[in-house]
């Protein structure tokens, strides 16, 4: 097994682990949240009673204090209809005085038909102007008793007002608790039959109008059903609530986190590939460099015996043929320092280049293997380093040669495709399979058991980099065969 598989291994091993982990932060989330939910849902219940509770304890009220001001008003009309007996011939009054004098608790006022003050009862002070300021107040509170052309004023008790007091105090702190919630659950109180906002302990910024007003209530009876709650006997109230904002923060929370340490890795990633691809590029040129130098000596030496070599008489076909392997090794040694360094490039005519550098490999392959170029047009001419272009070329077909192990085609074609160059390299070996089409263009990738696994590495490092192209698998079948597709 190669490092690119032990590395893909990995890859699938921590890609399980991620998943493993976010899912069971993801799942135990949602299990607090959902003990969160119940948890508020019960409080909001149990308030909801204590509302409801309450609710009655103010209707209550009402009716009491409703019941309490029938009644001062009926203590009125009984001490009328006994001072009307004393006008009568009777002979005794006792029954009459008995109504009259018990009224010790309600202020009353008695006003002639000319509207003056005939008499008062149970006023401490009984100036005039004093007497004419209740009158206006108390005619706005109940409505005055004619008897005979005369008019009785009169005030509730003490009593009444103290029951008054209680009652509205219990109002307010009705509202209040509704929105002042133990649960700190957002809460919409309204007038089921008029749909009037009563009490609400969300913002009043987000509740101005009434379109509003129903757009948050549709959201919360989404969420639950609504609380009702009987008022008085005529109306009824409606309480709609939702999940708090700690809630849905806790629910949210997982994929935020997941979120930010996701683009921290990211990020993370990005920075050691990039240093990891700076330290590559560093080792390669000092390779490329350092293989350059140590070819230098023994080519210089090795032309030095050739020379020698020639003054002794050796026949001249042996010195041509190791002539044009030291100029191999010179090419060889050329394509290092040029790989290590920036490279200039030049306008060739890529049909030519692609046919010498072709010209050399085809002399020292099998005869069973046919190379040939397809090229309707002979004259494109791209920007090349010519150097570095026909290592490519070689790299490709030694793959190819080995992948049809002695037999079978080689052909490339050349065409343009709109303002790019395009070679395909196509052969008819034992294919890639696609479980591999990724890693083939990786330093160690090979299937030969003495491979190093840098020619596909070295020729794409050579398109990307010095020809700023793109090399690919265009396709590839098994027993098939495999094509490269280069774009310049």
């Amino acid at each position: 097994m190669n490092l690119y598989s032990k590395k893909q291994r990995w890859k699938i091993v921590l890609l399980f682990a991620a998943f493993l982990i976010a899912s069971s932060t993801i799942w135990y989330t949602s299990y607090i949240a959902n003990k969160v939910q119940k948890e508020e849902r019960q409080k909001v219940k149990l308030w909801s009673e204590t509302i409801r509770k309450k609710a009655d304890l103010v209707k209550l009220t009402n009716q009491s204090f409703s019941a309490l001001a029938n009644e001062e008003r009926k203590k009125v009309e009984l001490w009328v209809m006994a001072t009307k007996e004393l006008e009568k011939d009777i002979s005794d009054y006792t029954f009459a005085l008995n109504i009259i004098q018990s009224n010790t608790t309600i202020p009353l006022i008695l006003v002639d038909d000319q509207g003056n003050i005939s008499s008062s009862l149970n006023i401490e002070h009984d100036h005039p102007d004093t007497l004419q300021k209740h009158i206006q107040d108390w005619s706005a509170e109940n409505n005055f008793i004619e008897v005979k052309k005369q008019k009785i004023f009169y005030r509730n008790s003490d009593s009444f007002y103290d029951l008054q007091d209680k009652r509205d105090s219990l109002i307010a702190s009705f509202n209040n608790d509704l929105v002042d919630n133990a649960a700190l659950v957002p809460v919409i109180f309204i007038d089921a039959n008029s749909k009037e906002l009563i009490a609400t302990n969300i913002e009043d910024v987000e509740l101005t109008s009434k379109a509003q007003i129903e757009k948050h209530i549709a959201l919360m009876e989404s969420e639950n059903i609504p609380i009702q709650i009987n008022l008085d006997e005529e109306s009824t109230g409606e309480i709609y609530f939702q999940e708090s904002l700690t809630l849905k923060q806790l629910r949210y929370f997982p994929y935020i986190m997941l979120s930010i340490i996701t683009l921290f890795l990211f990020v993370g990633y990005l920075l050691f590939s990039t240093f990891r691809r700076a330290e590559q590029n560093q080792v390669w040129v000092g390779m490329a460099k350092e293989t350059a130098h140590q070819l230098g000596t023994p080519l210089s030496s090795l032309m030095a015996w050739l020379e020698i070599l020639r003054d002794q008489g050796v026949e001249e076909n042996s010195i041509v043929e190791m002539n044009k392997d030291i100029v191999r090794l010179e090419t060889v040694s050329d394509r290092f320092s040029k790989i290590g360094s920036a490279s200039k490039k030049e306008e060739a005519n890529v049909y030519d280049v692609i046919q010498h550098s072709l010209g050399y490999l085809k002399s020292r392959v099998s005869k069973k293997i046919n190379i040939s170029i397809q090229c309707e047009d002979k004259t494109i001419c791209p920007l090349l380093n010519i150097s570095l272009f026909e290592w490519v070329i070689e790299n490709l077909t030694k793959n190819a040669v080995d992948a049809m192990a002695g037999e079978g085609d080689i052909i490339y074609t050349i065409y343009k495709e709109n303002q790019s160059v395009i070679i395909e390299v196509s052969d008819t070996g034992k294919g890639i399979p696609s479980s591999k089409l990724k890693t083939v263009f990786e330093p160690g990738y090979t299937t030969k058991k003495r491979g190093w696994g840098l020619g596909l590495s070295l020729v794409k490092r050579i398109i990307e980099e010095h020809h700023n192209g793109k090399i690919t698998v265009k396709h590839s079948q098994i027993d098939k065969g495999t094509t490269f597709r280069i774009v310049l």
